[in-house]
């Protein structure tokens, strides 16, 4: 539920006995609204799109890095040149997507948070591929990108597999 970085926080204040690392405010949804928004203005199918990173909370702050995403693994910007575009239009129709689909349809939607739960489980139990990662909400706390501490925050992650992430 929303603010989900902040519940994500709150819960895993108050349940001391479960390692932070267990909590994640689900910024995969937001991932995945990305790459299906860059998979549409490259017209390929949503899989061809790779390392994409939501940044920060999710809402209509977060931050979608199109810099270091890839189609058919490709820099984004080298297919979609219409700088404008991804700078402006992207960014905000995925920042503002979830609040489009309440205004359309009166509630959020059931299908695509549940999908997105589905791919966040499975990024975590699956080996990230070499080239690639996934965005997750989780406890700052030792991040290599400098951003603060004790807060949660989506940034990218890879998985061996194991249930865990770095």
């Amino acid at each position: 539920g929303n603010p989900c970085n902040t519940n994500a926080l709150i819960c895993l204040k108050n349940a001391p006995n479960i390692p932070a690392k267990n909590f994640h405010a689900l910024t995969r949804l937001d991932e995945n609204r990305a790459k299906c928004q860059l998979a549409l203005k490259a017209g390929v199918f949503y899989d061809k799109v790779s390392n994409v990173t939501i940044w920060g909370n999710h809402s209509t702050t977060q931050v979608p890095d199109f810099l270091n995403a890839k189609i058919n693994g490709i820099p984004v910007k080298e297919v979609i040149t219409d700088r404008k575009w991804l700078e402006q239009e992207f960014t905000e129709r995925v920042q503002k997507r979830g609040g489009v689909l309440i205004q359309k349809w009166g509630r959020s939607s059931a299908a695509s948070t549940a999908v997105s739960i589905v791919d966040a489980i499975r990024s975590l139990v699956t080996p990230t591929a070499n080239d690639d990662w996934f965005s997750s909400g989780v406890y700052t706390n030792g991040n290599p990108y400098g951003i603060a501490e004790d807060i949660v925050f989506s940034m990218p992650c890879r998985s061996k597999g194991d249930g865990d992430y770095e």
